[in-house]
């Protein structure tokens, strides 16, 4: 029974439901089993509740409309869920799916109620009507007994009863369905101790006859949707906001990530570095490489001005070479000079490797030489600042030596 539920709810993808129970074994043994059923599934137990007595059905309808239930199972005996589905009635609680167990779905009482389809649709799962073989002999039979008021006098035992107010047409007019359940019952458990006790030759205790159904379909669009929280549009993760997995909010994905609803619906997974995505996608793209090849003519242009740097202060590396011992290339710095021209010329290399295709070398390159050798050639330009020699001389000391005056001079 409860697996057969758990397959209709499977079926129609309802997530979001509510179990109410009879408050006896009956009822808390469906519960736990349909627990243990729905255990790896997509659906979610919103609400249970144990009915009994002095149970308030309007209450309980109350918290199944604030928690947006549309889908409400009662496992429940005949007379509990008929007080139910009165009170639903009675408080105009519509538009809802109730799946009914064995023991009220083919209930003729409530089909007949005034206002029975306000409360919405009624799945009905109900166990097979068979014919229980020669069941009406064995009321007749057992009506035409006499009732002992003796104990021991009575041969059949437990099948004594004190029912003289209740007629064998009553009793054959009733539900089938429960007379076979009952049957099917005892005759398990009979059919166990023939077999553990070996009793006969084996041989099967009564034939069976085989109840084949009807096949057909039911159209979805007949009964409504039930879920805690909507699909996430795609491209979108599951946030979940509370201790059921059915209630999330939706969250985007943002650039560089994508989601995948099969593998995990509930975090963003990230892209490869050779990879990009932008934001709510559902995969990664190669990323584009674009560069400026060598043959581009801004290329060109760049690196033939790099080398033109380069040989203008290879020529000023010469000119100081020839002129080296003269007081002006002294007094511009001595030796530091070529320290300062070469470490300008290989700053200029870094230009090269802006273009072709880049490599982890290449952009490494376009940084390192410069950043290393400008720093070299401005901290050179600052000591060459404070270390510069003093050139102060008098004028009467000139006057006295013309000749000193026209080295000066030059």
């Amino acid at each position: 029974m409860i697996e057969v539920i758990v397959k209709i709810i499977v079926h129609f993808n309802w997530r979001w439901v509510a179990f109410l129970n009879s408050d006896d074994d009956y009822g808390r043994d469906g519960l736990d089993l349909f627990i243990k059923k729905i255990d790896g599934t997509d659906i979610c137990l919103a609400y249970t509740k144990a009915l009994n007595d002095n149970t308030n059905y309007s209450q309980i309808f109350q918290q199944i409309e604030a928690q947006k239930i549309h889908v409400v199972i009662v496992f429940a005996p005949e007379a509990t869920s008929e007080a139910l589905v009165e009170t639903a009635v009675q408080v105009n609680f519509r538009n809802k799916v109730w799946i009914a167990c064995d023991t009220w779905s083919i209930n003729k009482r409530l089909s007949k109620m005034k206002e029975i389809r306000n409360i919405g649709t009624v799945l009905g799962v109900s166990q097979p009507v068979e014919t229980v073989p020669g069941f009406n002999n064995f009321i007749y039979s057992t009506k035409r007994q006499t009732f002992f008021k003796n104990e021991a006098q009575n041969v059949f035992c437990n099948q004594a009863c004190n029912c003289s107010y209740v007629t064998p047409e009553d009793i054959i007019s009733a539900d089938s369905s429960y007379s076979f359940t009952v049957y099917s019952a005892v005759y398990a458990i009979a059919h166990g101790l023939h077999n553990a006790l070996q009793c006969g030759d084996g041989k099967s205790i009564i034939k069976w006859t085989q109840c084949n159904c009807q096949k057909g379909d039911i159209l979805p669009w007949a009964v409504p949707t039930s879920f805690c929280s909507a699909e996430c549009p795609i491209g979108y993760v599951q946030k979940q906001t509370g201790i059921h997995k059915c209630c999330f909010n939706c969250e985007i994905c943002p650039n560089g990530t994508y989601i995948n609803v099969t593998e995990d619906p509930y975090n963003c997974i990230n892209c490869k570095d050779t990879q990009w995505s932008e934001k709510g996608s559902t995969s990664c793209d190669l990323r584009v490489v674009e560069y400026m090849p060598f043959t581009d003519s801004w290329a060109i242009l760049i690196m033939v001005g790099a080398w033109a740097l380069v040989g203008m202060t290879l020529s000023m590396s010469v000119l100081f070479v020839v002129n080296y011992n003269t007081p002006v290339v002294k007094s511009a710095g001595g030796p530091m000079c070529f320290l300062i021209l070469g470490c300008l010329s290989l700053s200029s290399l870094s230009v090269f490797f802006y273009f072709g295709k880049p490599t982890v070398a290449f952009c490494i390159l376009r940084y390192l030489p410069f950043l290393l050798f400008y720093t070299i050639c401005l901290a050179c330009f600052v000591t060459c600042e404070f270390s510069r020699p003093n050139l102060f001389i008098s004028t009467s000391s000139l006057e006295a030596n013309p000749v000193q005056l026209q080295n000066v001079v030059l």
